[in-house]
Parts: structure tokens; sequence; C-alpha cells
């Protein structure tokens, strides 16, 4: 008989699921916990500036991730000019409003039952249009990456560790974003405005800014669910 995940744990505490509990907030906060378990899609941003040292030190926080033989092939573009801020916002738009397929997936968002899923969309249509609401536009590139693989799902691997640094220190400093891939509509403007160069990938478009809205608790499913013991198919609890 597979044993539960809670009794699997008796014997070291409180499941950290049950022991960890969080409110709706727009503070910062020092406890790691506290910030995975609240850290959420943030997609509407006062238009407050955001400091240099606190941008400096949050893309600090994303170098210390760990890459592929520590190579750290990575690079971090912080936009913070409203005019290529709202280039930015004008390419996405162009991309947008010429794609039939994004048209169809937003036409009806209004109508969606779902009130997680309706606001969810809801909140990307309006990023979408308006991209430049955000006083900061960060985008991590992949530079000169060779290990442990050029290209591909294994190459990103270099980066997205950097990146989740990147958005829980946000987090920490009571600073929202949200990860998009946004830029893959528009890369050959947005090298030409931002001078990328061959080397470099834009592999993400991270807005970031204080929260119009709030850090808090997360939907996610059971951890019950995903984990498998020794071979898959031994989950908790079956």
């Amino acid at each position: 008989m597979l044993r539960s995940l809670s009794k699997h744990l008796s014997d070291r505490g409180p499941h950290m699921a049950e022991r960890v509990q969080v409110e709706r907030s727009q503070d910062g906060t020092d406890n790691l916990f506290e910030a995975i378990y609240s850290q959420r899609a943030i997609r509407r941003f006062k238009p407050d500036p955001v400091p240099d040292e606190v941008l400096l030190a949050i893309l600090e926080a994303a170098t210390k991730a760990p890459s592929g033989s520590n190579t750290q092939a990575w690079a971090f573009l912080i936009v913070q000019d409203a005019e290529k801020r709202a280039a930015m916002a004008g390419f996405l738009r162009s991309a947008f409003e010429g794609d039939a397929e994004f048209q169809e997936r937003f036409a009806k968002v209004d109508e969606i039952e779902d009130p997680s899923q309706r606001r969810m969309l809801q909140g990307a249509r309006g990023l979408l249009l308006a991209l430049d609401k955000a006083p900061v536009l960060l985008v991590p590139c992949l530079h000169h990456a060779e290990s442990p693989a050029p290209q591909g799902l294994l190459a990103g691997s270099s980066i997205y560790g950097a990146i989740q640094n990147l958005q829980l220190a946000a987090r920490a400093h009571g600073l929202g974003t949200v990860l998009t891939t946004f830029q893959r509509s528009f890369e050959v403007e947005l090298r030409d405005l931002l001078g990328i160069p061959d080397e470099a990938r834009p592999v993400a478009l991270i807005p970031l800014g204080y929260p119009d809205g709030w850090f808090g608790p997360t939907n996610r499913n059971p951890i019950e669910s995903v984990v498998h013991w020794d071979a898959w198919g031994n989950q908790p609890g079956g």
C-alpha cells in the first residue's frame, strides 16, 4: 500500500502546504516561502517608477541561479524609456491585431463562466493591448549559450532558473511580474529597437512594476497529483 504524503512527512513536521499561509497583500517580504506561495502573475501595474538600485538588486539575485557548466550565458535588458516601451507596445498590438487565432481566443473572454479563467484572460488581453503601462519591461536573453545546449529546450535550462530568481526577488521587493513570451511576436523589430546582437536570443518579456492588484494565495493542483515515488504511477494516497 502506498503511503500518503502527510503520513510520509509526519515525522518531519507539518506538511509545507499546511504550514505556509499567505494573505492578500501588496507588501514586500523577506520570507522565502511567503514569496513562493504568494507570487502570482501581475498584469496591471501602478505608474510609480521603480528605483534603479532595486532593479539592480533584483537582477543580481537573478544571476545567483545555476547554469550549465556555470556559463552564466545570460544578459538582461531593462527598458524604462517611455518611447521605447510605447514602441514595444505598438509592435505587440500590431502582431495581436493581425493574428486571427489570437483574435478568436480573446473575442469572447468576457463571456467565460469560470471567474478565475475569465479574470486571467481579461488581464492578459489588457496587457496585450497596453504593454507600456508597466513602468519597466525586462528582456532576458541567452548570450553565447554553449552548455548544456546552444539551442532548444536544454538551452533554456541555463536561464529560466535565473528568471524565477528574478521574479521571486521582485516579489520580495513588493514588485509584480508576469512571465510572457510576447517578444516572439516582434523579435525582428525588438532587435532593431534595442540593438540586440545576433549572438543574444531574447527568451522572455517580463513586465515589472508595483502591482495594481494583490499578491496572495495561488490555485495549484495538489502535490499528491504530481508526485510519483520511485516509479511513475506510485502516487501518495494511491
